[in-house]
């Protein structure tokens, strides 16, 4: 599992330097920075490969939350609020997902991650999260973006 793996690496790391940090890879542009969904929101002329209408189901699978949330799109999922049961954590999860794909197409960021591929593969980490149906497990995969996507954010 690709979730516990990626949580099991946070946590050593935190513990190790007090902070949480990920592992270099080599891709270029790759370190500790990252945006906020507030960010990216209030920002989209700063988007690079990806626009507005760029819908959710481009980049994730969505499964059974397909019919309630299939024709939103990026833009819309950083104004997601959450909520209780399932729906509410697929909103949560999205919001920080899609800010963290923002972050990561960014050539002017070094965030942690990378979308597909080592490190992160934030793609398959993000369809495992929605194909569980846990709750827990999506609304800890946001917890663990929303701490990347926390790092700091060199744009302006």
């Amino acid at each position: 599992m690709r979730f516990k793996k990626l949580l099991a690496m946070g946590a050593a790391l935190a513990m190790a330097s007090g902070v949480m940090l990920a592992t270099p890879a080599s891709a270029t542009n790759i370190g500790n920075e990252g945006c906020t969904p507030g960010y990216w929101k209030n920002h989209t002329d700063n988007w690079e490969e990806y626009t507005t209408a760029t819908l959710l189901t481009e980049e994730f699978e969505l499964g059974q939350f397909q019919a309630n949330w299939g024709t939103k799109t990026f833009e819309d999922a950083l104004s997601f609020q959450g909520g209780p049961g399932l729906d509410g954590a697929f909103q949560i999860l999205m919001r920080a997902s899609t800010a963290a794909f923002l972050n990561a197409a960014h050539e002017g960021l070094g965030y942690p991650l990378r979308r597909y591929g080592n490190p992160g593969d934030m793609q398959a980490t993000i369809n495992e999260a929605l194909a569980s149906g846990s709750r827990s497990q999506m609304l800890n995969l946001a917890k663990y973006y929303d701490g990347l996507n926390n790092l700091g954010c060199p744009l302006n």
